[in-house]
């Protein structure tokens, strides 16, 4: 039987699970969390595991971790900054994402190529199993009668957006999680996300590009204005 002083501190189960709820971690940093109430929450949360902590003790950990994160934030937000405030972004819409049997493509793939070459938006990634296409729609009947018995899903009706970062972007930690978490906390759901050089490819849905474009550049601007 494990002796109490090696079980885990309440400090560190707090720390893990808060860890794990970028947005909450966020709200924390800013600074516009409500101790007592997440604390009680997050209580309830350890009593469903097994775990006896008090909403006390709870508290005064989220406090201690939420001054830590304060601290780690003035370096991290320079450097986002830096990255996010000199990022432009496109738009490329009607695109459609087919996603095939790894063998069925590459055996393919020079046909691919071809087709590559021709299309104004063409992005292939690879899987275990699988590889991802995302092209331009009116390329959509070639490649389907291409990898004819390969398909595994298509999701039609997509719209990608490109944003084209500095260099810095490459040793940058924390960017595409910065991005992404500013599109969840609007609602946006990100169905391919693409990384290719100094460029991120965000593909969503049409019906929430112009919201999902809305929210990045807004973003953009105040990271330019601060």
């Amino acid at each position: 039987m494990r002796k109490e002083e090696e079980k885990p501190s309440i400090a560190k189960l707090v720390k893990e699970y808060i860890g794990t709820r970028p947005c909450i971690r966020e709200l924390m940093i800013l600074g516009i969390v409500n101790y007592s109430a997440l604390a009680r929450f997050i209580e309830e949360e350890f009593k469903k595991k097994g775990i006896k902590a008090s909403t006390g003790a709870i508290k005064m950990a989220l406090i201690r971790l939420g001054e830590e994160l304060s601290e780690e934030r003035s370096e991290f937000e320079k450097a986002i900054k830096e990255v996010i405030s000199k990022t432009v972004i496109q738009l490329q819409s009607d695109l459609v994402v087919i996603t095939a049997r790894r063998d069925i493509v590459l055996s393919k793939i020079r046909e691919l190529v071809e087709i590559a070459k021709d299309s104004r938006f063409f992005q292939l990634s690879q899987g275990i199993e699988t590889f991802t296409i995302a092209i331009a729609n009116e390329e959509k009947e070639k490649v389907l009668e291409l990898l004819k018995g390969g398909i595994i899903d298509i999701q039609e009706g997509q719209t990608a957006i490109l944003l084209i970062s500095p260099l810095a972007i490459i040793k940058t930690p924390g960017i595409v999680a910065f991005i992404t978490t500013a599109l969840a906390v609007n609602g946006i759901n990100i169905t391919q996300v693409i990384s290719c050089y100094k460029d991120t490819i965000l593909l969503v849905d049409r019906k929430d590009a112009p919201s999902a474009y809305t929210v990045l550049e807004d973003l953009i601007i105040k990271m330019r204005e601060l």
